[in-house]
């Protein structure tokens, strides 16, 4: 099924369609809390992000440093939507670490500069690396956060 948020703003697979802009307000946390828990998150995921980035630049692997990056960070944000987490870990975790940790800005300037020396092989292989690494990550950590089949068989509908 599809990831979406449900009504009360939790992280879900979703086995059916959500109506247009449901879900898309914040919750009933309020803005300064949401809003708090995302920078709560976000602190440690850039510091973290920053560190990997400056030990990769040391070894001179800064692209294959971000790839490692966003594979793991999609992993985790794929494992917070297989379980359905609740909007507060959606936000630190999902929205502020996460979104922190990860960085497809700096895969872009990556990119863009293999391009620029030339580099039009190995800007390639990043780029479907980057995508396919990422991707098969998320869908792991979705597929090994799910309860196993025979616990969603006798969950009761829309439970």
């Amino acid at each position: 099924g599809a990831v979406r948020f449900t009504p009360s703003g939790e992280l879900s697979a979703a086995h059916s369609p959500q109506p247009p802009g449901a879900g898309a307000s914040f919750g009933p946390m309020g803005l300064p809390t949401e809003a708090a828990l995302v920078g709560a998150g976000a602190v440690p995921g850039a510091i973290l992000r920053f560190g990997v980035s400056e030990i990769a630049k040391q070894h001179n692997v800064g692209p294959a440093a971000i790839l490692a990056l966003n594979v793991v960070g999609s992993f985790a944000l794929g494992s917070l939507a297989g379980n359905g987490a609740a909007r507060r870990a959606n936000l630190l975790l999902g929205v502020g670490f996460c979104g922190a940790f990860t960085t497809f800005s700096t895969f872009s300037v990556d990119t863009l500069t293999m391009l620029q020396r030339g580099q039009n092989s190995r800007a390639a292989a990043y780029v479907l690396c980057s995508n396919l690494l990422s991707i098969g990550a998320a869908a792991a950590g979705h597929r090994l956060t799910l309860p196993p089949p025979i616990l969603r068989a006798l969950r009761p509908p829309g439970g």
